[in-house]
Formats: C-alpha cells, sequence, structure tokens
C-alpha cells in the first residue's frame, strides 16, 4: 500500500511541477508586459492616429463611415468615451445620408456600449431605434447578441432574487435568437458556442470545450482569446481546479495587456484570486488591483470603478497588516542584530587598535623608504646630468680649442702674406716699379682667393660651433622663403650675414668688411631676409637667441631635458 502511494506521488510530482513553472512562467511574461505597457499604449495610440488622419483627408462618405466604425472598434475597450463618439459621428453621418447599414450597425454598438457603462434603460431605448426588417444575417446576430449582453450586464448588476432571474431569462432568450444568425466560419464562432453551453444549456463541460477550441483558433492578443481564457478560469474555479483557474486568468489578463484592453475583468479577479490563496503574496495582489483600477480610471467606466474601489481597501488593509507584520520582525530582527553588532565592534576595537599602532610603524618604515628610493632616484638623475655636463664641457672645450687654433693659423697666414707684400712693396720701390706693384696690389685673383679661403674657414668654424644654425633660422622665416643649402658645409651669404649678427657684429659696415661686400649690398641682404620672416619687427633679436648650447643639437638638447 505504502509502494503504490509513492508510486502515485512519484507520477503526480513532475506535474505540479511543470503546472507550477508554467503559471511562474506566465506572470513573468505578464509582469513584463506590464512595463512595457506605456510602449504598448504608444503603439495603440499611433495606429489611432493613423486613422484620424485618413478622416482629414478623404472626402468620400462611405470611406468616412468605414473608418469612423474602425475608430469605434479601437476604442471599444480602450476609451469609453472616445469610442461614443465616433460612434455618434458615424450615427449623424449615416443619418444625413441616409446609409440605413452603418445607421444600424452603429446604432446596434452604441446600445451594447451604454451598457457597458451601466446606462441600460439607455442602451434599450437605442437599440430599440433599429429596424430588424431591414438587417442583413451578420447584423440580426449583433442585434440579438448585444440584447444578450445588455440583459447579462444588467443581471449582474441587479444581483438580488427579484430583477436578476428577469433578465437572465431575456438573455438567454436572445442568445436563442442569435445563434442561427451566427456565421460558422468566425473564429469567434467556438466562442459563441461556449457562451451558448453556458447560458442556455447550462453544461459546463460543453462550455469548457468549445472554449478550449477557440483559443487554439484566435489569436492570443486578441479580445475574444481574452474572454474565452477568462471563462475558462470561472469554469475551472467552479469546479475547484485553483492552478488551471489562476493559469487561464493569466493568459486573460496578458492577452487584455496586449491587445491594451482598459475594460477588463481578468487582472482584478487575477488579484482577488491572488489575494483569497497566497496570503504571501499580497504586494503583487496590491500592484494589480492598483493597475486594474488605472484600467477602469483610464476607461472612465463609473462602474468598474465602483466595483474595484470595493475590493481595493480589503487588499490594501490585508497587504498593510502583513507589512505591519513584516516590520515587527524587521526590528526584533534589528535589535538583536544590533546587540550582536555592539558586542563585535567591541571586541574589533580592541584589535583594531593594536592593527592601527602596527599599520602607523609599517607607514613610518614605509614613507622612509620610499623617501630612500627618491634619494637614490634624485641622486642617480643628478649623476647623468652631471656626467652629461661634464661630456659637453669637454666637447665644448675641444670645439674652442679647435676655434683657437683656425684663429692663430689664419693670423699666422696673414702676418706671413703681410711680411711678403712688405718686402714686395720694398723690392719694388728701390726697383722704381710702383706701376707694376699698384697693378699687382690691386689684383681682383688675389683678393678672391683671399676671401674665399677666410669664407670657407669662417663656414667651418661657426658650423662647428652652431650645427644646427641653418635649421633653427629657417623656422624663423615663412616657408616660401627658407633657404636651402647646396652644400650643407658652406653658408649662403645670407646666412653668413645672419651669423655675424648671432656672434654680435650688428652693424652692417662692419659686416660688409668681413664679407668683402659694399654696406649697401649688405642692407640690402638684411632687409630682404626681414621680408621672409614670420616675425618681421623681431626678427633679428630672435637670431641673436638662437643656438644657446655651443655644439649641442637641438634633439640632443629635448634628451637632457
Amino acid at each position: 500500500m505504502k509502494r503504490s502511494l509513492l508510486y502515485i506521488l512519484f507520477l503526480l510530482l513532475p506535474t505540479t511541477l511543470s503546472a507550477g513553472s508554467k503559471t511562474q512562467q506566465l506572470r513573468q511574461k505578464l509582469d513584463n508586459l506590464l512595463e512595457q505597457r506605456n510602449t504598448l499604449i504608444d503603439n495603440k495610440n499611433k495606429d489611432i492616429n493613423r486613422l484620424k488622419k485618413n478622416l482629414t483627408t478623404s472626402e468620400n462618405t462611405l470611406k468616412r463611415l468605414q473608418t469612423y466604425e474602425q475608430l469605434f472598434e479601437e476604442y471599444y475597450v480602450y476609451q469609453f468615451d472616445s469610442a461614443m463618439t465616433y460612434l455618434n459621428k458615424g450615427i449623424k453621418l449615416a443619418k444625413e445620408t441616409q446609409n440605413t447599414y452603418y445607421y444600424n450597425s452603429n446604432t446596434i454598438s452604441k446600445a451594447e456600449l451604454l451598457s457597458i457603462g451601466g446606462l441600460y434603460n439607455e442602451a434599450i431605448h437605442e437599440i430599440e431605434q433599429v429596424d430588424t426588417t431591414v438587417l442583413d444575417k451578420a447584423q440580426r446576430f449583433d442585434y440579438y447578441f448585444s440584447l444578450f449582453r445588455i440583459h447579462t450586464y444588467w443581471a449582474d448588476f441587479c444581483n438580488d432574487k427579484t430583477y436578476t432571474p428577469t433578465h437572465r431569462l431575456k438573455a438567454q432568450e436572445y442568445l436563442k435568437k442569435a445563434m442561427p444568425f451566427c456565421d460558422e466560419t468566425d473564429k469567434s464562432y467556438e466562442y459563441y458556442l461556449g457562451e451558448y453551453a453556458v447560458f442556455v444549456l447550462n453544461n459546463p463541460q460543453a462550455a469548457r470545450a468549445h472554449y478550449l477550441k477557440a483559443i487554439k483558433q484566435l489569436p492570443q492578443n486578441s479580445r475574444f482569446y481574452a474572454m474565452s481564457c477568462f471563462a475558462l478560469s470561472g469554469s475551472y474555479g467552479n469546479e475547484g481546479n485553483t492552478e488551471k483557474q489562476e493559469e487561464f486568468l493569466l493568459l486573460s489578463s496578458i492577452a487584455d495587456i496586449e491587445n491594451c484592453t482598459m475594460e477588463n475583468f481578468a487582472l482584478q479577479n487575477l488579484a482577488m484570486y491572488i489575494f483569497e490563496h497566497n496570503k504571501d503574496e499580497l504586494d503583487l495582489a496590491q500592484q494589480y488591483i492598483q493597475t486594474a483600477l488605472e484600467d477602469a480610471h483610464f476607461y472612465n467606466n463609473r462602474l468598474r470603478i465602483i466595483e474595484i474601489s470595493s475590493k481595493l481597501p480589503v487588499i490594501v488593509s490585508s497587504y498593510q497588516q502583513t507589512l505591519n507584520q513584516r516590520n515587527k520582525v524587521q526590528m526584533t530582527a534589528i535589535i538583536v542584530i544590533s546587540l550582536l553588532l555592539l558586542f563585535l565592534l567591541s571586541a574589533v576595537f580592541y584589535i583594531v587598535k593594536q592593527t592601527k599602532r602596527l599599520s602607523l610603524q609599517q607607514q613610518e618604515l614605509q614613507k622612509n623608504n620610499n623617501q630612500l628610493s627618491e634619494l637614490n632616484r634624485q641622486q642617480k638623475e643628478l649623476n647623468t646630468q652631471l656626467h652629461d655636463l661634464n661630456a659637453l664641457l669637454v666637447d665644448t672645450n675641444r670645439k674652442r680649442e679647435r676655434l683657437a687654433k683656425l684663429y692663430i693659423d689664419l693670423c699666422a697666414k696673414y702676418i706671413a702674406r703681410l711680411k711678403k707684400q712688405q718686402t714686395l712693396v720694398k723690392r719694388k720701390i728701390k726697383a722704381n716699379q710702383t706701376t707694376e706693384l699698384l697693378s699687382q696690389l690691386s689684383s681682383e685673383r688675389l683678393s678672391e682667393e683671399d676671401a674665399a679661403t677666410f669664407l670657407s674657414r669662417f663656414d667651418k668654424a661657426f658650423l662647428d660651433l652652431y650645427p644646427d644654425f641653418t635649421e633653427e633660422l629657417n623656422s624663423l622665416l615663412l616657408p616660401e622663403g627658407q633657404i636651402q643649402n647646396k652644400n650643407t658645409d658652406e653658408l649662403t651669404t645670407e646666412q653668413r650675414i645672419m651669423a655675424l649678427i648671432r656672434l654680435g657684429v650688428k652693424e652692417s659696415a662692419e659686416i660688409a668688411d668681413l664679407l668683402f661686400y659694399s654696406p649697401q649690398t649688405i642692407y640690402n641682404y638684411r632687409s630682404v631676409l626681414k621680408g621672409k620672416a614670420i616675425n618681421k619687427e623681431t626678427f633679428e633679436e630672435e637670431v641673436m637667441k638662437l643656438c644657446r648650447v655651443i655644439g649641442k643639437s637641438t634633439s640632443t638638447q629635448s634628451k637632457s631635458k
């Protein structure tokens, strides 16, 4: 016997887990849709606005009547007042154009809409305006089915033993009259058969079978799918199958949200189901009932607002009690934890104090080590800089020695030349050869040789001292005015003038003597070069500042820095 029971439990366990898992998945989907609801509503409004745009662009009466009907369908379970507005516009235009079909269709829809708003007498009065003799088959079905719904809503509203049975009987009669006109090819046909089985045949099993067929044929985001699921939840709830009841309530709520149905029952019934069966999820029940109330306000259904408002305090009160109990438990836990925390803090305080003392000592040691490391690094940098400076000093001295040797060589050569000329002069004068003497002293070839020798030696000495002079000079000139050297070992006349200025020889007359030119020629060279400068006013002052370090290129200077 025990083995049999265990075997049965073993078989039922996967089914139970599967049902629970499916319910959780549906709940998760519902919660996700509620978070995305603003996006769904925005898409709904975009569809509505597209239809409204058709009204402004179309003057065709039939198209306008069709658009009014489409707008009513969009607003039917979305917004009561807007749905009524477009029904009235459709009725008015149908009257003006004597379009009997759309007049009757809109009037039937208006009667059903009035009954949703709780205006039952007005709904009956409105539907009585319809001439049933001119209705086609589909309109006859709509006519009788609307009367069925009006009396069904009226019976639910009365909820008593006097008027409710009367309206139930009338609802049954109208449903009987409606079914012969129902289109069997309609995807909603099985839903209508389910309604017939419930209200006329009083056969819950047959009704359930029809509703199950309906949800297999209908789109999951359609209103009839939502109504079929809602009917199934009631069917399973009546026989005590709470798992199926919750499952179909969830499916109905999901379909309502996907379809932007604001006139709904599923979400508020789901809230009440959770309230009655899952006391530990009252926060979820409170969230769902609050959303249902917001939907009712949005739809502007006063009866639904009153109905939900009567349920809301019960859920909120229970939710508040649950919160109070949770708060008490939390407060007790906080007190216990606080006492434990005080004990731990006392124990930790001593440890922290000792640790802090040790940490301070370690920090001091680390600080000293860091300072020593920094001093070592600075000493190393100073040694490197000193080595570089020594190398630079040696190089500078070497270049100065070469410059001094060059200067001595030049002086010796010119002294020898002067002695030679002195001897020549004496000899020529003694020989009375003054004319030949003047001719030799005035020889251009001799002057050119002397000048070339001097300039070549000057270029070599200057570039040895300032190897980057030509590049730095070009940096002061405009791109199109920069000087290009054919021979990197020689300076151009302009560069020699600037080289002498760099050495402190500023007067054009002095420069002219050294370079064997007239002062006017030197002045012209300086003027032309100044015209090519980036900063003409300060050009020669900037030349004086070029090559601040003797014999060291710009790249080497940047590295040492």
